[in-house]
């Protein structure tokens, strides 16, 4: 016995269209470097966001020769 499910096709797989996909993947492919390219800049930022907040709350110490200091 064949469930229904599989021996009836579903709307998306009988309206599909072969040469309309391949465009699209076609201009996907096309696009990817400019995709990647916004990636690496949002990432860049979130970096340096991460870096300047960081950076804000740690006060700079100076240590001298002589200073005794905690070594683990």
């Amino acid at each position: 016995m064949i469930p229904v499910e599989i021996g009836v096709p579903s709307l998306r797989r009988q309206l599909i269209d072969l040469t309309m996909n391949n465009e699209s993947l076609a201009t996907n492919l096309d696009l990817i470097s400019e995709l990647r390219d916004k990636a690496r800049i949002r990432d860049e930022a979130t970096k340096l966001r991460a870096a300047r907040r960081y950076n804000s709350k740690v006060s700079p110490q100076s240590f001298r020769q002589g200073d005794l200091v905690w070594r683990m």
